[in-house]
């Protein structure tokens, strides 16, 4: 896991309408190195404060506009999905933190790890929820 960027840190960017935006993080944020999901990049990941859990939520995220799956937001070291959900929707400062949430998929650690090497991870991994 590479971490980009630590919790508290600000994320910025343009979204594609050019109105620029910023957040605030509320867990430590990057990726899973060797791995490359639906967005072509490395499958992204938050890092909450139990590490030593062996859960791991997966949440299959909307594109906030049209409602299609758009890519995997994966969450190591939190103790609930509640408290995943909670994180994911503190990652959006433009209020469509709802809009994107699809759902949310608990696995062990290494049925996480079994996915990430055998499952299709361009695709969601459909609708159960957590």
């Amino acid at each position: 896991i590479t971490i980009e960027n630590a919790k508290g840190s600000k994320r910025s960017g343009v979204d594609k309408g050019g109105k620029p935006w910023s957040v605030s993080l509320p867990a430590h944020y990057g990726y899973i190195k060797g791995s490359v999901g639906a967005d072509k990049d490395h499958v992204d990941v938050y890092l909450g404060p139990h590490l030593k859990s062996s859960r791991v939520f997966v949440i299959d995220q909307r594109d906030a506009e049209i409602g299609k799956f758009d890519e995997h937001k994966c969450f190591i070291g939190f103790a609930s999905a509640a408290q995943a959900r909670t994180c994911y929707l503190k990652a959006f400062s433009d209020g469509k933190g709802k809009a994107r949430l699809g759902a949310m998929h608990e696995a062990d650690i290494d049925g996480f790890k079994t996915w990430l090497a055998d499952g299709d991870i361009t695709k969601p991994l459909g609708n159960k929820a957590a």
